[in-house]
């Protein structure tokens, strides 16, 4: 699935088995929970840092 909706829908399943996870238990599912919670926001701030550098950047 190339396209526009394939990273969405991963960083969306992620958060949705972050949720989920944390329902369901304790112990590695905390780990479960906190690893698919922030994945996507890791993956968010990678992007914003990256667009930010290339747009401190002076043109030549």
């Amino acid at each position: 699935m190339n396209g526009t909706w394939s990273w969405p829908l991963l960083l969306a399943s992620l958060t949705l088995g972050g949720l989920a996870a944390g329902i369901f238990g304790d112990g590695l599912w905390d780990w479960l929970c906190w690893a698919g919670l922030v994945a996507p926001v890791w993956v968010v701030a990678r992007k914003l840092r990256l667009h930010w550098k290339l747009r401190a950047r002076p043109d030549a």
